[in-house]
C-alpha cells in the first residue's frame, strides 16, 4: 500500500517527504496509544492496591485475596509442619520439668532379711539415677553396698546387748569422678574400683573405714566428662553426697539391732542444664558460664 501511494506520488509530480511525514505522523500514533493504555493499566493497579489495603484495615479481604488465600494457607501449614517436625526432633527425651534438681535424696535401704547387697547405679538414660545429661554416661558411677556378716548374732553363748549392722560399700566407675572422703582436703580422682568400710573398728588393709557418714561429713562425689590440667572438669559436673542413717529393728533373738538407711542428695548441678538447647538424641547439655542466655 505504501509503495503504491509512493508511486502515485511520483505519477503526480508530488513530494516524498509529504509520504515520510504520514508516516512520522502514524508511528507517534501508536506511540501516543500505547503510552494511554500503560497509563490506565497503572491506574487500575494502584486501584487495586487501595482497595485491598483498605479493606486489610477493615478486615476484610477483597475476592481477590480470598482466591489467593488457600494457596498461601496451604504453604503456610507445610512450613509450619516442617517446623513442628523438626522441634519434635529436637525435643529432650525427657521434658525439662522432669529433670533431676538439686537437693533431690534417694534413700535406699537393705531391710529385707533375705537381701545383704544393693547396688545404686548412676547414668545418663539407664540406672537408678537418670540425668539425661552429655556429661555422664551410662554406668557413669555404681555403689554396691554389702553387709558384713556379723556372727556375733549367731554365737548363742556370747549375746551381745545390741548389735551394730556393719557394711562394705565398693565403687565402681565407668566415667570420669572426683571423691572426697570425710578428712581429706579436696577432691581427687577416682581409681576406677575403690572400697570402704562402715565398722567400728578399723580395716586391718587399711581401706578407709567409717562409723557412720554423717549428712554434715558426707562421702562426695562430682560426676563430669573431661578434666582439664588442674583436675577440675571443663564443662561441668554433677555433685552427689552420700550418707547414712540409723534405724533400729529386732533380731530373731529379740536383741535390738542397728541397721542403716543410706541417702544419696543431688547436692550440685554445675553450671546447670542448657534446657533450650536439646542434643539430637534428647540429652541436654550443660549451659555455657560465659555466655549470657
Amino acid at each position: 500500500m505504501r509503495g503504491v501511494l509512493y508511486a502515485i506520488c511520483q505519477f503526480l509530480h508530488l513530494d516524498p517527504r509529504i509520504y515520510e511525514l504520514e508516516r512520522e505522523i502514524e508511528f507517534h500514533r501508536y506511540i501516543i496509544f500505547a503510552a494511554v493504555l500503560v497509563i490506565i493499566l497503572l491506574m487500575l493497579v494502584v486501584y487495586l492496591q487501595r482497595k485491598i489495603i483498605n479493606a486489610q484495615k477493615k478486615g476484610t479481604a477483597p475476592s481477590l485475596l480470598k482466591r489467593i488465600k488457600p494457596k498461601l494457607s496451604t504453604k503456610t501449614s507445610e512450613n509450619s509442619s516442617d517446623t513442628k517436625t523438626t522441634s519434635t526432633h529436637r525435643q529432650g527425651m525427657v521434658s525439662p520439668k522432669e529433670l533431676p534438681d538439686p537437693g533431690l535424696i534417694f534413700k535406699y535401704s537393705l531391710a529385707k532379711e533375705d537381701q545383704n547387697e544393693k547396688t545404686i547405679i548412676i547414668g545418663q538414660t539407664e540406672g537408678n539415677i537418670k540425668t539425661y545429661s552429655t556429661e555422664v554416661i551410662n554406668n557413669h558411677l555404681a555403689i554396691t553396698i554389702r553387709i558384713i556378716e556379723n556372727k556375733r548374732e549367731q554365737d548363742i553363748y556370747n549375746l551381745p546387748s545390741q548389735i551394730v549392722e556393719e557394711y562394705l560399700l565398693n565403687i565402681r566407675r565407668e566415667g570420669k569422678v572426683l571423691i572426697y572422703y570425710p578428712g581429706l582436703e579436696n577432691f581427687r580422682e577416682m581409681s576406677s574400683r575403690e572400697r570402704f568400710y562402715l565398722t567400728q573398728k578399723p580395716d586391718e588393709m587399711g581401706d578407709p573405714t567409717f562409723e557412720k557418714l554423717d549428712p554434715k561429713q558426707p562421702i562426695r562425689f562430682r560426676l563430669g566428662d573431661r578434666l582439664n590440667q588442674d583436675g577440675k572438669f571443663i564443662k561441668g559436673y554433677f555433685e552427689f553426697h552420700l550418707f547414712t542413717q540409723d534405724y533400729e529393728v529386732k533380731t530373731k533373738s529379740g536383741i535390738p539391732k542397728i541397721e542403716k538407711n543410706f541417702l544419696l542428695r543431688l547436692y550440685k548441678i554445675y553450671p546447670g542444664y542448657d534446657t533450650g538447647a536439646p542434643t539430637d538424641d534428647g540429652l541436654y547439655p550443660m549451659i555455657d558460664p560465659f555466655t549470657s542466655r
